[in-house]
């Protein structure tokens, strides 16, 4: 049979939380009194608090340190990928649809394609050019 407490017993029980709950919270603002010793010691700004923050934050995540890497492909509907991991389901239906995955390419990354090389106009042609279109607007 489970011991049943008294009332005596439970009241010294709360009085004891209280003392802990209170020296907690006398450790707490302990802690805040330096922080705001220091704080008006180097006179630092909200946004540099929230930098330090966010410094002291990186270093304990996974991955902390890595470079994002490039978006390799993407398509008009601002979906993308970058070439790693499993092909996304955008790409796949595309593909199914009969287009090309260089036809997503990014940047620098698309493929050169052939294409006529331009044929370099000589001054007077492209003078000449320019004045035959000035007169067709007037």
């Amino acid at each position: 049979m489970p011991r049943r407490s008294t009332a005596a017993t439970i009241h010294a029980q709360i009085r004891m939380l209280e003392k802990q709950a209170k020296k907690l919270e006398m450790g707490a603002t302990k802690g805040l009194r330096a922080a705001a010793r220091v704080i008006a010691k180097h006179s630092l700004s909200m946004s540099d608090l929230k930098e330090a923050f966010s410094l002291s934050r990186g270093k304990n995540k996974r991955g902390a340190g890595r470079s994002k890497v490039a978006i390799k492909y993407a398509d008009g509907n601002e979906n993308t990928w970058t070439g790693r991991g499993r092909t996304p389901l955008w790409l796949v239906a595309a593909e199914k649809a009969g287009k090309k995955r260089e036809a997503f390419l990014v940047g620098a990354a698309k493929p050169k394609t052939k294409s006529k090389p331009k044929q370099k106009r000589s001054k007077a042609a492209a003078k000449k050019a320019a004045t035959a279109s000035l007169q067709t607007a007037a």
